[in-house]
């Protein structure tokens, strides 16, 4: 994916947005659980996802499934087609958002991989268009 074919910018990692990231991941360490943090007051942005496989997930494929949604995304009624998921998209691509870090954990007794990525600013600002 390139962020300029949507005109933004590429975001830079942070190694404060991953640290913060990487203290929720633990916190799901036990159960999985796909629950968003408290994002620092909603400070940040973030997005999860979960995969059942420890040795087959890469964070690569979990962005890819948030890119993915790309294709559900309408941006004249700035809407998600038919009820699809499109926010991670969204998220991904904020014409705001500078800033991500991203943490993994192996969780629930190695059955599965919580995946987080924090972003700063925070997209998916209501009623605007993430570019």
């Amino acid at each position: 994916m390139t962020f300029s074919a949507v005109g933004v910018a590429a975001l830079s990692w942070d190694d404060n947005l991953a640290a913060y990231a990487q203290g929720y991941a633990n916190q799901r360490a036990g159960d999985c659980a796909l629950r968003h943090s408290d994002r620092n007051n909603y400070q940040y942005g973030e997005n999860l996802s979960w995969n059942p496989s420890v040795q087959a997930w890469t964070a690569a494929s979990s962005v890819d499934q948030w890119v993915a949604e790309k294709g559900s995304y309408d941006y004249a009624s700035n809407s998600c087609v038919g009820g699809a998921m499109c926010g991670h998209y969204t998220q991904v691509v904020w014409r705001d958002t500078t800033a991500v870090g991203c943490a993994a954990v192996a969780c629930n007794a190695n059955r599965g991989v919580f995946f987080i990525c924090t972003y700063f600013p925070a997209g998916n600002v209501q009623n605007q268009r993430p570019y």
